[in-house]
C-alpha cells in the first residue's frame, strides 16, 4: 500500500516537473521570439526590409500566435509592396480573432487579388456584418466596394466552374470517341455562369428575396470597339532627324516625373516611401488624403492632443513638394516649438529648413526671409521689422501650428497670417474654440473667406443668444465646417499607448556640493543686478549646469575665465568656484544614480543635458563596472548606431544627451532618468517622448533626480505637484504653457524668480503664485478641451 503511495506521489512530481519544464521552454521561446520581433523593428527601422522579413518569420515561428508579429508583417508587407507578406499577416489576425473591424476589408481585397475568391466571399460576408460598427465615415463606400468584391469573386468562382465542366464534358466525350464533337464546341463565356459556392450566396441575394437556381445564365456578347492610330507624320520625323536622342536614364526620369505630375487622384501617397524612422498611421494618411482630393490643401486640423496633427501637417507638405506644386513655404509656430518642428521635418521627412532656431538667424538678417522655405517663430515673423518682410512675397503653401493663438481677429497673429499672400493652408490646433464660437469664425474665414457668411451673418444663424458656446442650427453648421476640418479622436485612432509613471527623488547634498551651488547662484545674482540683461543667458545657463554637474559649470567657466574682460572681483569669484568645481570627483547624485541602477533591473536610459555631464557619470559607471552605451551629438551616423545596437543587443543603460535617441526606435526601454531636468517643459516632454510612444508596450517609469532646494526642486514641485505634468498625454503640456505664456518663456520666468527674489519666503511665494497660474491654465485648458468634444464630438472625423 506504502509503495503504491509513493508511486502515486512520485508520478505527480514528474507530472508537475514536466509541466514546469513545458512552462519555462515556452516561456524561452516567447522571450526569444520578443527579442527577435524587436530585432525584426530595428532592421526595418533602417529601411532594411528582407532581414526585417527573415528575423520576423523566425519570431512566427516561436510564437505562432502573437498578436504583435502578425500585426507587423501585415505592415512590413505594406512597406515591401509585398501583398503575400501582407496577407499573411492579415490571415493570422483573422484566424486567431485579432483583427481589427477595420482590417477586414483589406483582407478581403488581398484575398481576391491572391485569386482566393471563395475564402475573399467569406470574409466579405463577415465584413458586411462589421460595417455598422466600423469607426469609418464613409461607411456606404466601403459597403459598396464590398459588394463590388463579392460580385466579381463570384463571377470568377463561376468561370472556374464552367470549365471544370467543360473539361469534365470533354473528357466524357472523348472516352465515347465523341473527340470531334467536343471539339467543336464552343467555349462557354464569360456571362454562362453557374451558381457561387458560398451558401449565403446559393440561398439569397443582398435584399434578402430566396433566388431560384438556374444551370447557366446568357448575356448577349460585347460588340468590338474599334481602336485607330493617327501619327503626325511631320513632327514625328522632325524630331528625329534633329538627333538630338536622351539617355534611357533621362528617359525614364521623364516618364517618373510626369507620372507623379499628372497624379491627380493622390490616392498613392507618394512622399510615405521616403519616410524614415516612422510609421504613419491609417487615419493619419486618410487625412492627408482628404486635405489633398478634397479640401484641396486649405483645412483646419483640429485631432485631439497627441495623435499627431504634425505629420499629418508634413505629409500634405511633402507631397505637395515632391509633386512639384510648392517650391516655397512658411512654417508658422510658437517659439517652443520650432526645434521640434525641424527635428520631425529632418529626422523623419528628411528635409533640412532653415529655422529662426538656427544660429546664424541673426547674421543672415532680411536674407533669411527670401529662403524658399522657412520655419518661423511667430513672434519673430509679425515683429515690426519682420512683418511687412514676410508678407510682402508669396507662398505656395503655410502651416500654422498651434492655431488657437490665432483665434482674435484684432491680434497680430490673426493680422499676419490673413495677409499673408498663400494657396495653400494647413492650420493645426486640438482646441478651436475656447470662449467662443466667434473664434471658429476667424479660423474658418482665413482658410475659406465667406464660408461661414459674414460675422454678422454666422451670430445670427448659428450663435444662441446668452451662450456664445452653443450653437444653432447645428445640421448645417457641421455642413459647412465638415468642408473645411478633421477632428480625429483617441476612440477613431485606438491609441493603446500604456500609462506612464513619475517618480521625483530629491538628492541630499554634500556640504561642498551646497557651497558650489549657492556660490553660483548668488554670483548670478550679483551680476544680474550690476550688468541687467546683458549675461542674463550666460548667468541661466550657469544656473542650469549647477543642476546638472560640477563638471559642465567648470567648462563654462573655463571657457570664461580665458576670455578675460572680468572686473577682478568677478574673475576671482569665478577661479574659486571653478576650484571648487575641480575638486569634485565624486557627488551624492552619482551615488544614488548608482542605487537606482542596481535597484531597477532591466534596459534603462539616462537623460542629461551636458556633455560634461555626460562625460563625468560615462567615468562613475565605468569605474563602478556598469555597463553602458553612450550617444550625443558629436557622433557620426555609423557610431551611433554601433551605440544603439549595443544598448538593443548587449547593454542595459544608455547614457545620452537632450538629442539621444532622435527619430530612433527606443520602445524596448520603458524606464528612463532624468539625471538633470531641463528648464522648458517641452524638452522634459521631449525626452519621455523617445520611449513613451506608439509601439511602448509596458509601463513607462520617469525618474527624476534633483538636489534639495535648487531650482530644479521647484521646478518639480510645480510641474509634478500642482499640474501632475508626468500623467498628461504628450503634447498637453503646451497646450497649458501656451495660455500662461505670453511673450516670455517658462524658463525665463523661472529664472527672474531665482535671482529677483530678496529671501527664501519670497522665492517660495513666488514659485507658489507660478504654480497657481498654471493650475488656472490647466483648468482653462480642460474646459476648452470638454467644450470641443461637446461642439465636434465624433462628427469630424474621417
Amino acid at each position: 500500500m506504502a509503495k503504491i503511495k509513493t508511486d502515486k506521489r512520485k508520478a505527480k512530481r514528474k507530472a508537475k516537473q514536466k509541466e514546469r519544464r513545458a512552462k519555462m521552454s515556452l516561456a524561452l521561446q516567447k522571450e526569444k521570439a520578443d527579442f527577435l520581433f524587436d530585432e525584426s523593428l530595428w532592421f526595418r527601422d533602417q529601411r532594411e526590409f528582407d532581414q526585417a522579413l527573415s528575423y520576423l518569420e523566425k519570431a512566427l515561428r516561436l510564437d505562432p500566435k502573437n498578436k504583435k508579429i502578425f500585426a507587423e508583417m501585415g505592415y512590413l508587407g505594406y512597406r515591401m509592396t509585398r501583398k503575400d507578406i501582407e496577407l499573411k499577416g492579415l490571415l493570422g489576425l483573422y484566424r486567431n480573432g485579432f483583427i481589427s473591424n477595420e482590417q477586414m476589408p483589406v483582407l478581403c481585397a488581398l484575398l481576391k487579388q491572391a485569386g482566393r475568391y471563395e475564402e475573399a466571399l467569406n470574409a466579405s460576408e463577415e465584413t458586411l456584418l462589421l460595417i455598422p460598427k466600423m469607426k469609418a465615415r464613409n461607411k456606404k463606400i466601403v459597403r459598396s466596394e464590398i459588394i463590388q468584391l463579392q460580385d466579381y469573386c463570384r463571377l470568377r468562382l463561376r468561370i472556374k466552374q464552367d470549365e471544370a465542366a467543360d473539361n469534365a464534358r470533354g473528357d466524357v466525350s472523348r472516352s465515347k470517341g465523341s473527340a470531334p464533337a467536343a471539339a467543336g464546341r464552343k467555349r462557354k463565356g464569360v456571362g454562362e455562369a453557374v451558381l457561387p459556392v458560398s451558401e449565403t450566396a446559393k440561398t439569397s441575394d443582398r435584399s434578402g428575396e430566396k433566388r431560384v437556381p438556374e444551370s447557366r445564365v446568357n448575356t448577349p456578347q460585347l460588340p468590338e470597339i474599334p481602336v485607330s492610330i493617327h501619327l503626325d507624320s511631320p513632327a514625328f520625323k522632325s524630331a528625329l532627324s534633329r538627333g538630338e536622342f536622351a539617355s534611357p536614364e533621362q528617359y525614364e526620369l521623364a516618364l517618373q516625373g510626369y507620372r507623379i505630375r499628372f497624379e491627380d487622384t493622390f490616392d498613392n501617397l507618394i512622399s510615405l516611401a521616403n519616410l524614415q524612422d516612422v510609421r504613419s498611421l491609417w487615419y493619419q494618411e486618410e487625412t492627408a488624403r482628404k486635405v489633398l482630393k478634397g479640401f484641396r490643401g486649405r483645412a483646419l486640423l483640429s485631432d485631439e492632443v497627441g495623435l499627431g496633427k504634425t505629420i499629418e501637417a508634413l505629409i500634405v507638405f511633402t507631397e505637395y513638394v515632391r509633386r512639384g506644386m510648392v517650391k516655397n513655404a512658411l512654417i508658422l509656430t510658437p517659439t517652443p516649438l520650432v526645434s521640434q518642428w525641424q527635428e520631425e521635418l529632418k529626422t523623419k521627412f528628411r528635409l533640412a529648413i532653415p529655422s529662426t532656431d538656427d544660429p546664424d538667424y541673426r547674421t543672415k538678417g532680411a536674407s533669411f526671409w527670401e529662403e524658399p522655405i522657412i520655419l518661423a517663430s511667430i513672434n519673430l515673423a509679425k515683429s515690426k521689422n519682420n512683418f511687412p518682410i514676410v508678407t510682402g512675397r508669396e507662398y505656395d503653401m503655410v502651416i500654422v501650428d498651434e492655431a488657437h493663438h490665432l483665434k482674435n481677429r484684432n491680434t497680430l497673429n490673426w493680422k499676419l497670417v490673413n495677409a499673408l499672400k498663400k494657396r495653400f493652408l494647413l492650420l493645426l490646433t486640438a482646441t478651436p474654440v475656447e470662449n467662443n464660437l466667434m473664434e471658429l469664425y476667424n479660423l474658418v474665414t482665413l482658410l475659406k473667406p465667406g464660408q461661414l457668411k459674414t460675422a454678422s451673418e454666422f451670430r445670427k444663424e448659428f450663435m444662441t443668444r446668452g451662450d456664445p458656446t452653443d450653437p444653432q442650427n447645428r445640421g448645417k453648421l457641421k455642413e459647412l465646417l465638415g468642408q473645411v476640418m478633421i477632428r480625429n479622436t483617441r476612440a477613431l485612432a485606438r491609441l493603446d499607448i500604456p500609462p506612464r509613471f513619475a517618480q521625483t527623488i530629491k538628492v541630499d547634498s554634500g556640504k561642498q556640493e551646497k557651497e558650489l551651488y549657492e556660490r553660483i547662484s548668488g554670483f548670478a545674482k550679483n551680476v544680474n543686478k550690476t550688468k541687467g540683461p546683458g549675461n542674463r543667458l550666460l548667468l541661466r545657463n550657469l544656473l542650469e549646469e549647477a543642476g546638472s554637474s560640477p563638471r559642465a559649470v567648470s567648462l563654462t567657466l573655463s571657457r570664461i575665465l580665458e576670455k578675460k574682460g572680468l572686473l577682478f572681483e568677478q574673475e576671482k569669484e569665478l577661479h574659486a568656484i571653478n576650484n571648487l568645481c575641480r575638486s569634485l570627483d565624486d557627488t551624492r547624485k552619482n551615488r544614488l544614480l548608482l542605487k537606482l541602477i542596481r535597484s531597477s533591473p532591466g534596459k534603462m536610459i539616462i537623460f542629461v543635458k551636458y556633455l560634461g555631464t555626460l562625460d563625468q557619470i560615462s567615468d562613475f559607471l565605468s569605474w563602478e563596472g556598469v555597463a553602458h552605451a553612450l550617444f550625443h551629438g558629436r557622433m557620426d551616423n555609423r557610431k551611433k548606431d554601433e551605440q544603439i545596437r549595443s544598448f538593443r543587443e548587449d547593454k542595459d543603460i544608455l547614457l545620452t544627451t537632450e538629442i539621444g535617441g532622435e527619430g530612433r526606435n527606443l520602445q524596448f526601454c520603458h524606464q528612463m532618468v532624468n539625471y538633470d531636468l531641463p528648464w522648458n517643459p517641452m524638452k522634459i516632454e521631449q525626452r519621455i517622448g523617445r520611449i513613451h510612444r506608439i509601439g511602448q508596450e509596458k509601463e513607462v517609469t520617469i525618474y527624476n533626480l534633483c538636489a534639495a532646494g535648487s531650482v530644479e526642486d521647484f521646478i518639480l514641485e510645480v510641474l509634478d505637484k500642482k499640474i501632475n505634468m508626468f500623467e498628461m498625454v504628450i503634447g498637453e503640456i503646451d497646450m497649458i504653457m501656451g495660455r500662461i505664456r505670453g511673450e516670455q518663456e517658462f524658463s525665463e520666468m523661472v529664472y527672474d524668480i531665482w535671482v529677483n527674489s530678496s529671501s527664501e519666503k519670497e522665492r517660495k511665494e513666488s514659485f507658489s503664485q507660478l504654480g497657481t497660474r498654471l493650475k488656472r491654465s490647466k483648468t482653462l485648458y480642460q474646459k476648452s478641451k470638454e467644450l470641443d468634444e461637446k461642439l465636434f464630438g465624433e462628427n469630424y472625423e474621417l
